[in-house]
């Protein structure tokens, strides 16, 4: 029967280390793990699930030191694991049963790494079932699909000193690859902020250096865009992300680091070139997402709508988008379709303040205009004022609070929120657009 290596590298990793084993504990023939320099309780524990521990020298290389480890397993198949991450219980049966079968006439099998966070803006996040255990407390997830068990002494390395990767080895090799339904929860998000500034200072270094082995590779320029970004960069990561579009124009992952970056600097028309060209009958739903809240950004109301019907349709798990759409039909002057747009986003992800936060701001909005109906002036500036706080970027509670500040006698702090509420949705402000008496407009 073929035997089974489950192999890691690992540093300080004393807290996670045994949830990780114990959910590989029964299926693997073999433990191999690789120490780059722990100086906590990490060996002991390790040892404590009989692991064979190695010691590695560190030299700024995850690809080299994932080698090191593939190097003292010796296992048929090996099952490549990270400290914080957890097997699915089903998943491992199932591995070893793929072990077990020699791969079903595979030599490789791509499993999905459940990435949890509760960052709901990640173009590949969605959300997981309220409740989920194995989300411990996480409302969504980006999965990413990832080779994670290989077959040993076929000449498969890792390569790229971070972000490393063993495919394009495998397929220089001519390795089969099978897809399974597996899924390794990686919980790597959660550690604590010293220590995700530590990781991003590092692999930023890493990656530069990377851009200079690799100069024509693509892959690596987006990689040090991503780690720009994480360690605070963002020239640093515009620069690195436009040299990755240059060198692979159809590649959607660098064209959208760099469109958001152009979307927060307010550059909509750059942005919105940079998207397109992804956008169709089966554009993913970031992508119809971003041009939809573009296109309401620039009070282009009906792209906007269509776009972001057609994401909710094709891809009703997109929260972002069920958001954006809630903003469109409010400034249409639906805000009983709006509402039930962020009702939806809030049960699919009750762990999500945001969609909380919209949901009272949409209230108190609403509260400021029936306040002010009744001529309860400060009643509705405290409403509305409750709304700017909960949701600044809604230009229905900008133009509210013009209303109300208007009739305290504050003509120009009036007129300030109108610009924002103008530069919000240009079309919020066009009394043939938006019914008069929703906005209450003066005359």
């Amino acid at each position: 029967m073929p035997k089974l290596s489950v192999v890691m590298i690992v540093k300080n990793e004393a807290e996670c280390l045994p949830q990780c084993l114990a959910g590989v504990r029964a299926i693997a023939d073999e433990l191999v793990i690789c120490d780059t320099g722990s100086t906590d309780r990490t060996i002991a524990v390790a040892e404590s699930f009989g692991a064979l521990v190695y010691p590695v020298p560190w030299i700024d290389d995850f690809a080299l030191a994932r080698n090191s480890a593939l190097a003292h397993a010796s296992g048929d198949w090996i099952l490549h694991l990270d400290a914080d991450e957890a097997l699915d219980p089903g998943g491992a049966a199932r591995l070893r049963e793929l072990a077990d079968a020699d791969g079903l006439g595979a030599d490789a099998i791509e499993v999905i790494l459940a990435n949890y966070c509760n960052d709901i803006r990640a173009w590949r996040w969605r959300p997981v079932t309220p409740g989920d255990p194995m989300a411990r407390g996480y409302a969504g997830c980006i999965p990413v699909p990832l080779l994670r068990l290989f077959r040993n002494g076929r000449g498969f390395e890792y390569r790229e000193p971070v972000h490393e990767n063993i495919t394009e080895s495998v397929v220089e090799r001519g390795g089969i690859v099978r897809t399974e339904p597996v899924i390794i929860h990686h919980y790597g998000y959660a550690c604590a902020p010293e220590k995700a500034r530590g990781k991003a200072r590092v692999y930023l270094e890493i990656g530069r250096k990377k851009t200079k082995d690799r100069p024509t590779d693509p892959k690596a320029w987006h990689d040090l865009a991503e780690q720009a970004l994480a360690a605070g960069f963002a020239d640093e990561a515009e620069a690195a992300a436009r040299q990755a579009v240059n060198l692979a124009p159809g590649n959607i992952a660098p064209a959208t680091t760099l469109a958001n970056l152009l979307l927060t600097r307010g550059e909509f028309d750059s942005a919105r070139k940079l998207l397109e060209p992804f956008a169709g009958p089966d554009a993913p739903a970031h992508v119809l997402t971003a041009l939809g809240a573009l296109a309401f950004r620039q009070g282009r109301m009906q792209d906007a709508r269509a776009l972001l019907e057609q994401a909710v349709a094709m891809h009703p798990w997109a929260l972002m988008a069920w958001q954006c759409l809630a903003r469109v039909l409010d400034a249409e002057g639906d805000p009983a379709g709006a509402r039930a747009m962020l009702e939806n986003a809030a049960r699919k992800a009750p762990g999500i303040k945001e969609f909380g936060n919209l949901l009272q701001a949409h209230d108190a909005r609403r509260n400021a205009q029936a306040a002010l109906d009744k001529g309860l002036l400060q009643e509705a500036l405290q409403q509305v004022n409750q709304a700017l706080a909960l949701d600044p970027e809604d230009p229905l509670s900008h133009l509210a609070a013009a209303a109300a500040l208007e009739k305290a006698g504050q003509p120009r702090a009036a007129e300030t929120c109108r610009r924002r509420a103008c530069q919000l949705c240009p079309a919020v402000t066009d009394r043939q657009h938006v019914k008069a008496q929703f906005l209450r407009l003066p005359p």
